[in-house]
């Protein structure tokens, strides 16, 4: 069965706060959610170790990567604008700071559809090195 990529990059966005798992057999893309009551979440965590071989963890992408992606992100933008940004970055606070900019900037679907494109191309890769079949919808 094949990984539906959207739904994985959509996963790997949320793999900071959200452990996520890959069914091999079945290709679905699993995310454990804070709303699982525990004896769900348990039964989840149960059901996983019990046939560990047909699932593969889903790495933190963000994490490992967020400060990068913001940096991609101002150089790819207008001079007034990437000067902006890219003090921003260089700053305590960082991340809300950019975030706060790009919303007065205007720039907050730009930045939403960078960060798409760039968890699909994560989700891409991911599925590349673990020999996964994918299919792009």
């Amino acid at each position: 069965m094949k990984v539906n990529l959207q739904e994985l990059a959509k996963a790997l966005a949320q793999s900071d706060m959200h452990q996520g798992y890959i069914d091999i057999e079945s290709g679905r893309v699993i995310l454990m959610q804070d709303d699982l009551g525990e004896e769900e979440a348990l039964n989840h965590v149960f059901e996983i170790e019990d046939d560990w071989e047909h699932y593969i963890p889903l790495p933190n992408a963000v994490d490992s990567e967020e400060h990068n992606l913001m940096e991609s992100f101002a150089a790819a933008q207008r001079e007034d604008v990437k000067e902006r940004l890219q003090e921003i970055l260089q700053k305590s606070g960082a991340q809300i700071k950019f975030r706060q900019q790009i919303k007065h900037l205007l720039l907050k679907p730009a930045w939403e559809k960078f960060q798409q494109e760039y968890f699909l191309n994560v989700a891409r890769d991911y599925c590349e090195e673990n020999d996964l079949e994918y299919e792009e919808q």
